[in-house]
């Protein structure tokens, strides 16, 4: 049986009927439902990514937390995603695709639920680390139940297509409800609307997307021991690079965390080495522009993750607005990313994929520079939204030509495998970016405290971490030119694609 194929069932069975009937196909009905409730499932993914990031600062003021403490709100998710993507997509073979998809979802509005009422930060981050875990759970099967609905490559273009428009139509509907329902309802608004959609969901794809039966072996213990190693050496490492940024590198706590987290990771990648089918081969890195772009979709990680929590911030606790208008000054940009992830397929073919990588690049990082040039004195549209739109069309930019570059030159039957390092690369990205930022803002708040008013120290620190953020990805561009010089030096043709890039979340 194909790796993409609806199962036939069991003789007699309504599956094999339907076969019967419809000379092997799907019914045109099936497909239809199927197709709507997987990019719903999309859509949600990537609102529940968004959706958070006005409710931010509401958070920090009702939990009691520091810059510091409170980006666990948004690492614990990001960090859960992250450890356990590349894992669910082996899972999601073994135990049935759809299978996995509902324990997903399910998973998913209980943590909702949990993070809804919770009391204090403890639960709170907890709830999102559990919501991280049921999207890991939630992305392969939709991405390869998706998949299966498009036996051709025309079919299969216009369902990356649709799934393009969820992720956008999510990532603005995010960003705007956010707003408004933290306005109205509080922080619970957020997770309350997340539980009711995730759980709308679960009996959409329970009606609309037929059963499937396991096409892999049974997890054995070697399976289970690299899993465990893999996220609790990113655990460690994440918490380390937190505890080093907080109180210093060289400081014992700091130390030990790093050095486990670093230990974890070579035994995983010792005993996957050894596999027959390993989680991470280690050569795939230098298969065409996986390596490069691997290492630029790491800092794009850090922007994605990092921007958007010191904007939010910026405009409350800086500019004092409310969510709700907060919410409504991102549209534009959010507008603006959508447009440069539509135009960068077309200015790659009328340039080539590497000029319109670096013209994102370097509109990402002007605009990063520029809003930490802004005073803080104004209103957002005097001082921050000129940037913020730079800073919309460089991400959709930079993000679909880091994708397609991260894809390219890639065998078939390894092409998922490349498609899953990347949005792992972007999710650690954030993890790691995000514990270096805000022990970076702290920092310089404190610095400035003594000299200024309260706002205008927080602003210093956030415009640090603007700053910073620049920088990252200005070097990463440079760092990213630097390995194709080196690649090209040692003999390797370029890898040329065509620029346009497969949505992932």
């Amino acid at each position: 049986m194909s790796r993409y194929a609806w199962p036939a069932g069991r003789p007699g069975s309504p599956c094999r009927r339907e076969e019967r009937e419809q000379g092997g196909h799907e019914r045109p009905g099936t497909t239809r439902s199927s197709l709507v409730a997987l990019i719903a499932v999309q859509f949600l993914v990537v609102f529940s990514a968004s959706v958070i990031n006005i409710a931010v600062p509401s958070i920090g003021e009702s939990m009691g937390l520091s810059s510091v403490g409170l980006s666990w709100v948004i690492s614990a998710y990001v960090l859960a995603v992250a450890a356990l993507l590349l894992l669910a997509g082996r899972v999601s073979d073994i135990v049935g695709r759809r299978r996995l998809l509902l324990a997903g979802l399910a998973l998913f509005a209980g943590a909702s639920v949990m993070a809804a009422f919770a009391g204090d930060a403890g639960t709170l981050i907890t709830a999102r680390a559990v919501q991280g875990v049921g999207i890991a759970l939630v992305e392969p099967p939709m991405l390869s139940l998706l998949i299966s609905l498009a036996p051709t490559r025309t079919q299969r273009s216009r369902i990356l297509g649709l799934l393009g428009a969820a992720a956008a139509f999510g990532g603005g509907a995010g960003v705007v409800l956010g707003g408004l329902l933290t306005q109205a309802m509080g922080w619970q608004g957020i997770f309350h609307a997340t539980a009711l959609l995730s759980l709308l969901l679960v009996l959409a794809c329970v009606r609309g997307v037929p059963a499937d039966a396991p096409v892999g072996r049974g997890l054995c213990r070697r399976d289970v021991e690299c899993a465990v190693l893999l996220v609790a050496g990113l655990v460690a490492l994440s918490y380390g690079v937190t505890e080093a940024a907080g109180s210093g590198w060289t400081r014992p706590p700091a130390l030990v965390l790093l050095g486990a987290g670093a230990a974890l990771l070579a035994v995983f990648l010792a005993l996957d080495r050894r596999r027959n089918r390993p989680l991470v081969p280690l050569r795939i890195f230098t298969t065409g522009s996986v390596g490069a772009a691997d290492l630029g979709m790491i800092a794009l990680g850090t922007v994605a993750t990092g921007g958007l929590f010191f904007l939010a911030l910026y405009q409350q606790r800086v500019l004092g607005y409310e969510p709700g208008v907060s919410a409504l000054w991102q549209v534009p940009m959010s507008a603006a990313a959508v447009t440069g992830s539509t135009m960068a397929p077309r200015l790659a073919r009328r340039t080539s994929p590497r000029t319109t990588l670096r013209a994102g690049q370097a509109t990402l990082a002007a605009g990063l520079l520029w809003l930490g040039r802004a005073p803080g004195e104004g209103s957002f549209a005097q001082e921050a939204l000129a940037p913020s739109l730079l800073i919309g069309a460089g991400l959709g930019i930079t993000f679909v030509q880091l994708t397609q570059a991260a894809t390219a030159g890639v065998p078939a039957h390894e092409s998922g495998l490349a498609s899953g390092l990347v949005r792992t690369a972007r999710m650690m990205g954030g993890v790691f970016g995000m514990a270096v930022l805000t022990s970076l803002a702290a920092t310089r708040t404190i610095a400035a405290g003594s000299a200024t008013s309260e706002v205008q120290a927080l602003h210093a620190g956030n415009q640090a971490a603007f700053t910073a953020l620049g920088l990252i990805i200005a070097v990463s561009a440079v760092l990213m030119a630097a390995a194709r010089r080196s690649s090209a030096s040692a003999g390797k043709p370029p890898v040329e694609y065509d620029g346009a890039a497969t949505p992932t979340a």
